[in-house]
């Protein structure tokens, strides 16, 4: 089975955007945000929420999204993005929101109610690379496409395949 999704396109006009909103978080230096924007367009078919699954295996952006996702996340929000009694679930979070207000509050942080806050992480470098990534693994647990525990990447399974060969 092969499921690619190209639930939303990004394009190159809100990608400055959304660097602007990242600057105006005092998160991201000029220079990222330059780099954002050139990833997405020397890379036009990736963006958030994009993600291929074949087999149970994913493209390498949404692996990096898991891999993200379980550094920076999962104390929090549990594991596979299912939620917590601490914080609520990002699978659900990503079919409710588009890829703006996904990363308004990642970058943002946000106070659900006194004494539980989701801290921002514009501070953070690898967390801000990584947004769309982890946008694009949490699109495709919530449709479905992609189950718990850590998946594979398509191009492992054919560079296995390659040495064996050889």
């Amino acid at each position: 089975m092969h499921l690619t999704r190209t639930p939303r396109r990004l394009g190159v006009e809100a990608l400055g955007t959304l660097g602007i909103m990242l600057l105006a978080a005092g998160g991201i230096t000029v220079q990222a945000a330059g780099n954002a924007a050139e990833k997405a367009t020397s890379q036009p078919g990736e963006g958030p929420g994009n993600y291929t699954v074949i087999d149970g295996k994913v493209d390498q952006g949404t692996y990096d999204g898991y891999i993200a996702y379980t550094r920076s996340c999962m104390a929090c929000h549990g594991p596979d993005g299912l939620g917590s009694t601490f914080a609520p679930s990002l699978i659900q979070a990503a079919e409710r929101r588009n890829f703006g207000e996904f990363s308004n509050t990642i970058v943002s942080g946000l106070e659900i109610q006194p004494g539980r806050v989701m801290p921002s992480f514009a501070d953070d470098e690898y967390v801000l690379s990584n947004v769309e990534n982890i946008y694009s693994y949490m699109k495709a647990r919530s449709a479905g496409d992609l189950g718990r525990g850590r998946p594979k990447v398509i191009e492992e399974e054919a560079q296995a395949s390659d040495d064996d060969q050889e």
